[in-house]
C-alpha cells in the first residue's frame, strides 16, 4: 500500500512587537487570525488502498497596507490534477488554477483568487485594509462575505507532495493589474503514515517545523513563537467539506467536533529555527505522539494555537531565553542568564540574570491551525468548476475524488464546453475551449463499493477579451451645458457623444487636443483608443431694437444674439419726413448717432427715437426787388424766422401763403407744425 504524507505551507511568524494590521514588521512578519484548520476524516484501514492526501483551511490578514483584490497559493511540485476541493466562500468565489509545466522537472500549480472588473474598469471586489486589530475571536468573521474588515478565508484539498506551499495577497500596482504583495508565511503540520507493522496498529506522525527567514539575519536562531497544541477525537466516520471545517472562536466547541472536549493539551512550547541544526536544533521541529488508529475509523484533529513570544532574548544567539509558561499563561519559569547587550569599549558582551516569573513572555495570540492526515476518503466530487476563456486551455482538472476503491464516471447529462473532454476512469476535465457560452452538465461516479455521486455544474466560457477605453467627455465652461458622462467603452463600439446647451449658451462645437473635430452637437465615431472631448459653450446675449415712435418714423438694424464679448453695431434709418435724434436704454441716452457700436455684456433693449420734419419755403416776386431767408426743413414744433430783404431798387409789400396774406412785417416767425410754402411780394421803390 502506497501511501503519500502531505505537508501544506510553512508556520506563520510575527516578529513585529506591534499588534495586527501594524505596517511596521520584518520582511517574514505575517498576520494571522485563527484559524489555518485542516481536518480529516479517517476511513477504515481494511478498505484502504492510497493515501488521497490533505485538506487546509486558513484565515490571512490583509497586512499590505493597501486594498487587495485576491490571493494566490503556489504549490511547488504539484500538478492540476492534484488539487480537489477549493474553499470558495470569500469575496471573491471559486479560484481559478493553473499549472505551470515549464520546468518539467520542477512543475508548479497556481490557485488564484482574483476579483472581476467593472465595466468601468474598477475592481469588483477587494480586502479591506484592517482599521484596527483584529481580536481572535473575529478571525470566523472572515468566512462571511457580507463582512470585510481586513481578511479573508481560504482553502485548499490536494493529494501529492508539494515541496513548498506559498501564499501571496494580490495588490493593483497602480495600472489595473495585479501583483504580488509581501509574502504570507501559513504552515500547517507534515505528515508521515505508518502502515501496520506485525499486528501493530498504524498510526500518523504530525510535524510542524518553523521555516527560516527569507534573508538568513547574522544570528544562530530565527524568531521565537509560543506554540500550544490541542488534540480531539471524534467517533465519526463521516468525510468532511472544507466548508464543513470551518471553525469558530478560539477555545469554544467545533461544529464538527460532535461536542467533544479537548483530549490532549501539549504545554507551551518554543518554536524556533535553530540555523545551524540539522534536525531543527533545540527550539526546532514540534513533533506530536503518533496517533494510534486502532479502529481505523476515527478522526483525529490537531489545533496548534500560536503566540507571539515576547520574553528576552540572547543579544550574541538570537537564542529565545524562556521555554517554559507559568500557571498564569502570561510569565516565565526559571531564572536564565544570558547576553544582554554587547559592550563596544570592553568587546565584550554582558550578561544578566533574571528570573523569569517576573517577566511577561507570552504576548498576543495571532493564529491558530487545525490539522489532519486523509487516508482514504469516500468517493466524492469537487463542489466548482473554475470559468475560462475561448482558445485557452482549461488546467487538468481532477473532478472525481477517488474513495477506497476503482470508480467510473461519465457525464449523465447535458453538454461539455466544445473542445473539453472528460476521462471516465481518471475523472478528469481537459481541454481547450473553442466556443463561449454558459454550459451546464451533470457528473456521476460509482466505485466498487456501491457508492454513487452526482453533482450538476456550470460552467461558464468566456468569450475573447475586447480592451476597453476610457471616452472622456467635459465642458467648457461647466456652466454651459450638458454632456454625454464619461465611461469606458469596448474597443469598436460605435459611440455618438452629445452636447445640450444650458439657457443664455450655443455650443460652439467638440474640440479635441484644441482640435475641432465636429461642430454638431452630436458627434458620432468608433472607439479606438482613449478620447478627452471637449465640448466648447459661450454665453449669448440678447440685443433688441425698437423704433419710437412707432415703425412709421424710422427703421433699425443689427438686433439679435451676440456671444459674450463680441462686438455689436445697430444702425437707425429715418423715414421721409422724419430724423433720428438718439439711441437710448431704459431711458438713458446711449448715443447721439444713428450707427452705434458697442460690446456685448448683457441683454440690451435699445430704443432709436426719430422728430418728424417739416418742409418751409420761401420763394421772392420779383426776384428783382429783393430776397428772403430762413426758409429750410424744420422739427416738429421748432421756431421758423423767414426774412424779406428788399433790392436796392424795390421795397417790401407782403408775405402770402396761397392767396392769403399773412404778414406784411418783413419778419415773419411762426412754429414748424406743417410744411408750409410762401411768397414774399416786393414792389419798385
Amino acid at each position: 500500500m502506497k501511501i503519500q504524507p502531505t505537508a501544506i505551507g510553512r508556520p506563520a511568524w510575527l516578529t513585529s512587537p506591534r499588534c495586527i494590521g501594524s505596517r511596521k514588521r520584518s520582511p517574514i512578519a505575517t498576520r494571522l487570525l485563527p484559524a489555518i484548520l485542516m481536518v480529516v476524516g479517517l476511513a477504515k484501514l481494511a478498505s484502504a488502498s492510497q493515501a488521497y492526501g490533505s485538506i487546509n483551511n486558513f484565515d490571512c490578514v490583509n497586512d499590505t497596507g493597501k486594498e487587495c483584490h485576491g490571493f494566490e497559493i503556489e504549490l511547488d511540485y504539484g500538478h492540476s490534477t492534484d488539487i480537489s476541493y477549493t474553499y470558495d466562500y470569500n469575496h471573491y468565489g471559486t479560484p481559478k488554477i493553473r499549472e505551470d509545466a515549464t520546468d518539467p522537472v520542477h512543475p508548479r500549480v497556481f490557485v488564484r483568487y482574483e476579483s472581476k472588473k467593472n465595466p468601468d474598469g474598477t475592481w469588483a471586489s477587494y480586502t479591506a485594509i484592517p482599521s484596527g486589530p483584529i481580536s481572535p475571536t473575529q478571525g470566523h468573521q472572515f468566512t462571511d462575505p457580507s463582512v470585510n474588515f481586513g481578511g479573508e478565508h481560504f482553502g485548499l484539498g490536494f493529494s501529492g507532495t508539494p515541496s513548498a506551499v506559498k501564499y501571496h495577497w494580490l495588490v493593483d500596482d497602480g495600472t489595473g493589474t495585479l501583483i504580488y504583495g509581501p509574502d504570507v508565511y501559513i504552515s500547517t503540520p507534515s505528515f508521515t503514515y505508518n502502515p501496520p507493522v506485525g499486528g501493530a496498529a498504524p498510526n500518523v506522525v504530525a510535524v510542524v517545523a518553523p521555516p527560516p527567514p527569507i534573508v538568513q539575519p547574522p544570528l544562530q536562531f530565527g524568531q521565537a513563537t509560543w506554540v500550544k497544541e490541542i488534540k480531539t477525537v471524534t467517533h465519526n466516520p463521516h468525510k468532511l467539506s472544507l466548508k464543513e471545517l470551518v471553525g469558530d472562536d478560539p477555545g469554544m466547541p467545533q461544529p464538527w467536533a460532535n461536542g467533544e472536549a479537548a483530549e490532549v493539551e501539549v504545554e507551551w512550547s518554543i518554536l524556533q529555527t535553530e540555523f545551524a541544526a540539522v534536525a531543527g536544533g533545540k527550539h526546532g521541529d514540534l513533533a506530536g505522539l503518533p496517533e494510534d488508529l486502532p479502529g481505523g475509523d476515527e478522526i483525529i484533529t490537531r489545533r496548534y494555537e500560536f503566540s507571539k513570544y515576547v520574553g528576552p532574548y540572547d543579544a550574541e544567539t538570537g537564542e529565545a531565553m524562556a521555554d517554559v509558561v507559568g500557571p498564569d499563561g502570561i510569565h516565565g519559569q526559571g531564572i536564565v542568564t544570558y547576553a544582554d547587550h554587547f559592550d563596544a569599549a570592553t568587546g565584550e558582551w554582558v550578561t544578566v540574570t533574571v528570573d523569569l516569573s517576573t517577566v511577561v513572555v507570552v504576548g498576543e495570540f495571532f493564529g491558530a491551525q487545525m490539522a489532519g492526515f486523509d487516508i482514504a476518503p469516500a468517493l466524492g466530487l469537487i463542489d466548482h468548476i473554475q470559468e475560462c476563456d475561448v482558445n485557452v486551455a482549461f488546467p487538468d482538472r481532477t473532478v472525481v475524488i477517488p474513495g477506497s476503491g476503482a470508480f467510473l464516471s461519465k457525464v449523465k447529462s447535458g453538454t461539455l464546453p466544445p473542445g473539453l473532454s472528460f476521462d471516465k476512469t481518471l475523472g478528469v476535465l481537459s481541454g481547450t475551449p473553442t466556443a463561449a457560452g454558459l454550459f451546464t452538465f451533470t457528473i456521476e461516479a460509482s466505485d466498487t463499493g456501491g457508492a454513487v455521486v452526482t453533482k450538476t455544474y456550470s460552467v461558464r466560457i468566456n468569450g475573447p477579451v475586447v480592451p476597453t477605453h476610457i471616452i472622456y467627455c467635459n465642458a467648457f465652461p461647466t456652466t454651459g451645458g450638458t454632456v454625454t458622462p464619461t465611461a469606458v467603452y469596448p474597443e469598436g463600439t460605435s459611440l455618438t457623444i452629445r452636447a445640450t446647451p444650458n439657457p443664455t449658451y450655443v455650443f460652439l462645437g467638440w474640440t479635441e487636443a484644441g482640435l475641432l473635430v465636429s461642430p454638431y452637437t452630436s458627434y458620432k465615431f468608433n472607439v479606438d483608443t482613449e478620447h478627452r472631448f471637449v465640448a466648447n459653450f459661450v454665453q449669448v446675449y440678447k440685443i433688441t431694437t425698437a423704433s419710437f415712435p412707432d415703425t412709421l418714423s424710422g427703421s433699425t438694424r443689427g438686433a439679435g444674439n451676440y456671444n459674450r464679448g463680441s462686438t455689436v453695431t445697430v444702425t437707425a434709418a429715418p423715414r421721409t419726413g422724419w430724423i433720428f435724434k438718439k439711441w437710448s436704454e431704459n431711458g438713458l441716452t446711449r448715443s447721439g448717432d444713428a450707427t452705434y457700436t458697442f460690446t456685448a455684456k448683457a441683454n440690451t433693449d435699445l430704443v432709436a427715437t426719430f422728430t418728424q420734419t417739416f418742409n418751409i419755403r420761401a420763394t421772392a416776386t420779383p426776384a428783382s426787388k429783393g430776397t428772403v431767408a430762413g426758409a429750410g426743413i424744420y422739427k416738429t414744433g421748432t421756431k421758423v424766422t423767414l426774412t424779406a430783404t428788399p433790392s436796392a431798387t424795390g421795397k417790401f409789400v407782403n408775405w402770402m401763403e396761397g392767396t392769403k396774406v399773412v404778414s406784411t412785417n418783413p419778419t415773419l416767425v411762426f412754429f414748424a407744425s406743417a410744411d408750409r410754402r410762401f411768397i414774399c411780394n416786393f414792389a419798385a421803390k
